[in-house]
């Protein structure tokens, strides 16, 4: 429902677009004039930067209020270009994309470290210093004055924009080229490029732990919007042949911003809709003078209160369904064609994870202090211990996310100090969290599309295209995604958003997206927190299955009973030291881990769960 709406949406205004220079001579009157022709040309400008800016927003997460900077660039780019170095219209258009897509790289960079506000302040600032340059640089810019009499853009030796139907020819090359920016946003979107993007902006850990470069893939989402602006402004300046700062001030930045909102943020055609009724509701509120703001406002409230995802999301959400009441699958289901995700046996025998010496301290708190700990393959190993024992904080130094004060980290044979954990997840090792870490609105099966996002080999042009590559992964890691539903038992929730799920699904989910990495090690944290007991019984099974097919398991856990029927070896930690480590009988009878639990070295009459 929801793909039909934005289809249907994006449909219409494609169909309107390309009638609309023709609507005079269906009626027979004089329609559109050349100013509305331009009007709608200036529209679709707008809506090709708000498409750029709504991959930006709507997708990576990232708030800029800059982004009429970087239209402005691309402008400027297109104009001095013809204007001083005599370059046809091709060759400037394709400049005044690539050097914006430049700069907002190098912006990005340092940028997408930080969030929030302290982001919005960065690109405010970018468009600010950029607006100054303009206006100060008057020798190179004409400061006020502007850059005037660009020559009109020349394709195959035919001018466009100089009659009529050479106007007719420059809007249909405007419009092939938003057509073509919703394609590629599209092609994008539904990519591993794509839902990283989504991923990172929804849970920074847990897309790192699936072997995602975040600062990579924002700036990437940097890049791409600031190309979609130099696009725009590089038509823009061939429509005006004049262009000047302010066109692309700090107010521009704010409408762009408020034209992805309004439309719906993170929906395709979004950016369309809320440029159509932006730009249509300016033209219109021109006739009421002083009130024109005002009415602006007015109308703008209105539609957000009504429709708060903006009118595309908010359509879209009322096409959908939250309904999760479908009976589960069996799990764990062990079905054909699983094989490539869950054995391991090329390390048999060999010590998959050796700490040495290992220490961790946050300021004057020592949360690990000297462990050592060596873990073999194909394996389940257990760390317990008391609550604030140091457990998740091992497991936190092992998959890259706190950096050891003392000691070292071996896997796989090779040193892990110091490896950020998007690199170790690529190199084979998957956790699941404490608390879990999904990305609550994407899909469930986007989630397990997410875990397999490191072995993806189609290279970016390849995905925007759309060449056999790309299409025969993207089969393939669909079917795999689909496979480890099946295992887990949510084939049924698959096209459900997975925020929607009970917990116990929840939990299950995350075993699944992490097991997509094809892990050689998986550390799992907490996994039997808030199942149900028949939930632990199949995750017994579970993870006795995968150790079984020589796969290295570390599970954190306080459910006693669970870890004396699934470990081989267990290690216990009290305050951060580790104070016993061997077989599970022989940890279940040692006098210190029952004080460590218990108080005193007798064990009470009656089991207890830790």
């Amino acid at each position: 429902m929801s793909a039909r709406i934005g289809f249907l949406l994006l449909a219409g205004l494609a169909a309107a677009l390309a009638v609309f220079p023709w609507v005079g001579d269906l009626i027979g009157e004089r329609f559109p004039t050349s100013y509305e022709l331009r009007l709608v040309m200036r529209a679709m400008i707008l809506g090709i930067v708000a498409i750029g800016l709504n991959i930006l927003v709507g997708y990576a997460g990232l708030v800029s209020l800059g982004q009429a900077a970087l239209y402005g660039l691309g402008a400027h780019v297109a104009a001095l270009l013809a204007l001083k170095a005599g370059f046809p219209f091709v060759p400037a258009l394709v400049l005044s994309v690539l050097i914006p897509a430049a700069v907002g790289a190098m912006l990005a960079f340092p940028t997408v470290r930080v969030r929030g506000v302290y982001l919005a302040v960065i690109t405010i600032a970018f468009g600010l210093v950029f607006v100054n340059i303009l206006r100060e640089w008057v020798s190179f810019t004409g400061g006020a004055s502007g850059l005037v009499g660009i020559p009109r853009p020349t394709i195959l030796g035919e001018r466009l924009g100089a009659t009529r139907s050479m106007s007719f020819n420059y809007y249909y090359l405007i419009m092939l080229f938003l057509l073509a920016s919703v394609a590629v946003q599209a092609a994008l979107v539904r990519s591993r490029y794509g839902r990283a993007m989504r991923a990172a902006a929804q849970s920074e850990n847990a897309a790192r732990a699936l072997g995602i470069n975040v600062v990579a893939i924002r700036t990437l989402a940097f890049a791409i919007s600031a190309g979609f602006a130099g696009l725009g402004g590089g038509l823009f300046a061939n429509l005006a042949l004049f262009v000047n700062y302010e066109t692309f001030t700090f107010t521009t930045s704010i409408e762009l911003l408020l034209m992805v909102i309004l439309g719906g943020s993170g929906t395709l055609a979004g950016p369309l809709v809320g440029t159509t009724v932006l730009f249509s509701s300016t033209q219109f509120l021109q006739g009421l003078g002083e009130w024109q703001t005002f009415g602006y406002g007015v109308l703008l409230a209105l539609v957000l209160f009504i429709l708060p995802r903006g009118i595309v999301g908010s359509l879209m959400r009322r096409g959908g369904s939250g309904e999760t009441s479908r009976a589960t699958g069996a799990w764990p289901n062990w079905v054909d064609g699983l094989e490539p995700v869950t054995a391991r046996h090329d390390d048999a025998g060999q010590a998959t994870l050796a700490v040495r010496g290992l220490t961790l301290r946050f300021g004057g708190l020592t949360a690990v202090n000297d462990v050592t700990m060596e873990v073999r393959a194909g394996t389940v190993h257990a760390l317990i211990g008391p609550n604030g024992a140091g457990k998740s904080s091992l497991l936190n130094v092992v998959s890259g996310f706190y950096p050891a004060t003392l000691g070292t980290v071996t896997v796989f044979g090779e040193t892990a100090g110091g490896l950020p954990p998007y690199v170790l997840a690529r190199r084979g090792i998957a956790r699941t969290f404490q608390n879990t870490e999904l990305f609550g609105q994407m899909t469930v099966l986007e989630n397990v599309l997410v875990g397999q996002h490191p072995h993806f080999r189609a290279s970016f042009l390849e995905t925007v295209l759309r060449l056999p590559r790309f299409r025969r992964e993207e089969r393939e890691a669909m079917a795999e995604a689909r496979r480890l539903l099946q295992f887990v038992g949510l084939s049924a929730f698959a096209d459900d958003e997975a925020r929607n799920l009970p917990f116990g699904h929840q939990r299950r989910l995350e075993i699944a997206r992490a097991l997509a990495l094809r892990p050689k090690l998986l550390l799992l944290d907490e996994p039997a927190a808030g199942l149900t007991h028949g939930e632990i019984e199949d995750l017994v099974a579970l993870i006795r299955g995968l150790a079984d097919r020589g796969m290295t398991i570390v599970l954190v856990e306080h459910h006693v009973d669970m870890i004396m029927a699934v470990s081989d070896r267990v290690t216990v930690l009290d305050y951060g030291e580790v104070i016993a480590d061997g077989p599970p009988a022989t940890i279940q009878a040692d006098p210190r881990v029952i004080e460590a639990y218990f108080g005193h070295a007798t064990l009470p009459a009656q089991k207890v769960e830790a």
